[in-house]
C-alpha cells in the first residue's frame, strides 16, 4: 500500500491533528513576512467583494518534522507514487482521496478554530488598531492548502537576496547572487560572514557590491488560503449617502493595511 494512505485511509485521526498543527503554526508564526492578503471594500456598503469567496488572504509556511503535516507532505512526493501513471484511474482515485482528505482539514480549521483564527488574523493583519465592533471578522473560512515538496533545493535558495552597488556601476547579480548561495550551503556561514569574507579576499565578482541584505523568503512547502470577511459594520441609524458612508472608517483600515504591508 502507498504510504500516503496511512492518512487517506484514516482521515477522522489524522485530519484533525493535521488541522490543529497547521492552526498552531498559524497563531504562533504568522507575521508580515508570511502572510499576505488582498481585497476590495466596497466604499457604499462597507462590505468586502467577495465573489465567489475567492481567497484574499494567504499564509505560507514549512512543515517540522515528526507531524502530521511533515508526514502527509512527505508521503505526497514518495517514489512510490512514481509507478502511478499520468491520467490513469489510479491516479485520478488518488487525487480525488488527497482531495477529500485536505478539504476535511480546511473543514476543521473552520469549524473548530476560529476564535484562534480570528485573534490571528486580527492580531497580524489588521494590527489591532481596528474596532472589533467596527470590523468582527463574522466569517473565516479556510478554502484550500496546497503542499510542495523543495528538499531537493537548498535552503539558502529559497530566499531573495538584495544586493546594494556602487552608484553608477555595473554588477553581475546572478553571479554574486550564486556565490553568496554556495558558500552558504558549503560553510553553513551567515550571509554577513560570506559578504565580509568575500570583499576581503577581493574577490572579483563582488567588486562594486556594497551590501548583500536577506530578503524575503519565497519558496514555502505549505500554503494556506482563507476567504475573511474583512467587511466594516455600519452602526450609523440613517442611511448614509455614497459619499458619507463610511469614509473616515475605510480610510482609516486602508492606511492601516497598506502600513502593515511595507
Amino acid at each position: 500500500m502507498k504510504k500516503i494512505y496511512k492518512y487517506l485511509n484514516n482521515i477522522e485521526k489524522y485530519a484533525p491533528t493535521m488541522a490543529k498543527e497547521i492552526v498552531e503554526t498559524f497563531v504562533a508564526e504568522a507575521d508580515n513576512d508570511n502572510i499576505d492578503y488582498s481585497f476590495t471594500i466596497n466604499r457604499a456598503t462597507g462590505r468586502v467583494y467577495d465573489e465567489e469567496m475567492e481567497p484574499n488572504t494567504y499564509f505560507v509556511f514549512d512543515t517540522e518534522e515528526d507531524t502530521v503535516l511533515d508526514g502527509v507532505k512527505k508521503s505526497l512526493f514518495d517514489e512510490d507514487l512514481s509507478g502511478i501513471e499520468e491520467g490513469s484511474k489510479e491516479e485520478e482515485k488518488l487525487m480525488e482521496d488527497v482531495r477529500k482528505f485536505l478539504l476535511k482539514v480546511c473543514r476543521v480549521m473552520t469549524e473548530e478554530y476560529f476564535d484562534q483564527l480570528r485573534e490571528t488574523v486580527r492580531r497580524v493583519v489588521l494590527g489591532n488598531k481596528v474596532d472589533e465592533k467596527r470590523v468582527p471578522l463574522n466569517s473565516i473560512d479556510v478554502v484550500s492548502i496546497d503542499l510542495a515538496d523543495y528538499t531537493s533545493i537548498p535552503e539558502s535558495c529559497r530566499y531573495l537576496l538584495k544586493i546594494g552597488k556602487t552608484p553608477g556601476s555595473d554588477i553581475n547579480t546572478d553571479e554574486v547572487i550564486k556565490l553568496i548561495q554556495d558558500r552558504q550551503e558549503k560553510t553553513g556561514m551567515d550571509i554577513d560572514t560570506v559578504f565580509s569574507i568575500e570583499k576581503k579576499s577581493g574577490n572579483p565578482i563582488m567588486k562594486n557590491v556594497e551590501a548583500v541584505i536577506l530578503g524575503k523568503k519565497f519558496l514555502n512547502e505549505i500554503s494556506i488560503y482563507f476567504f475573511i470577511d474583512y467587511s466594516v459594520v455600519n452602526d450609523k441609524e440613517e442611511e448614509p449617502t455614497d459619499d458619507e458612508v463610511e469614509a473616515e472608517e475605510l480610510k482609516e483600515i486602508e492606511e492601516n493595511l497598506l502600513d502593515k504591508k511595507k
